[in-house]
């Protein structure tokens, strides 16, 4: 593979899990209690398991940027992801829909949903093609150009797509008329 995809999945990962940690480490209390809306461990164990998914979601953002940390900065991301998709599509199958996934801390409120699992899923598969082998040469003046700009859009059309997933509650209502 190509190292101008590696670089710029690499870099939108780091720059969601990163963003994500800040969010969440800035209201450490309402992703814990995000985390207990799921019903899936004891309360006991909330702070404890939502501090360590801040920390891994951080650490994961640092580590993948490094060469030789990247795989297993990659195999971290794509297991959280794998993680978060099951825990929701747990909840789905519940019929567990109108809980926020804390995905973002307090900064936007989103609720379940399978496109929500579908994220994840298709993250988790760019997270593992990142780890692919890629092509030994140098990165030039076009691929650099090249490594801003799909950072940019991809950046972009992830904040449009968040947005339009955290106002589908919202749309719903409005055309049943409530």
């Amino acid at each position: 593979m190509d190292p101008v995809i590696t670089v710029i999945i690499s870099l939108c990962m780091s720059l969601l899990f990163g963003v994500a940690a800040v969010h969440k480490l800035q209201a450490p209390v309402v992703f814990k209690a995000a985390m207990g809306d799921y019903e899936l461990v004891p309360t006991s164990l909330l702070g404890f398991i939502s501090i360590s998914l801040i920390i891994l979601e951080l650490v994961s953002s640092i580590l993948v940027l490094i060469p030789t940390t990247q795989p297993a900065a990659c195999s971290l991301m794509a297991t959280l992801l794998l993680l978060y998709a099951t825990v929701i599509s747990i909840n789905l199958y519940r019929g567990r829909r109108d809980i926020d996934c804390g995905c973002n801390g307090p900064a936007t409120t989103q609720v379940l949903s399978w496109w929500l699992v579908s994220r994840n899923l298709i993250f988790s598969g760019l997270v593992v093609l990142a780890m692919a082998p890629t092509i030994e040469r140098s990165l030039n003046r076009m691929d650099l150009f090249t490594i801003f700009f799909g950072v940019l859009v991809a950046s972009g059309l992830y904040m449009g797509f968040n947005q339009l997933l955290s106002q589908a509650p919202r749309l719903a209502a409005l055309r049943s008329g409530a």
